[in-house]
């Protein structure tokens, strides 16, 4: 399981993270914590044919400073 600053962290690299809907409670909280302080944007959760589950795209929507505040 990733911690929320590990995936901020990450997001600040310029990672692109796939969040899956069977991912850990706690890291798909952590992740609609860090939409709602404006620190990273996600697609709605989506599923095609070609998926085997619902997944979101997440993306940093700021500076990597002010990413690394929010571990």
């Amino acid at each position: 399981m990733m911690t929320k600053a590990e995936m901020a962290a990450g997001l600040a690299d310029g990672r692109t993270l796939i969040q899956e809907e069977w991912a850990d409670f706690a890291e798909i909280q952590a992740i609609n914590e860090l939409v709602a302080e404006g620190l990273a944007s996600a697609t709605r959760w989506e599923w095609k044919a070609s998926y085997q589950c619902e997944r979101r795209v997440i993306t940093a929507r700021v500076l990597a400073p002010q990413l690394e505040r929010a571990s």
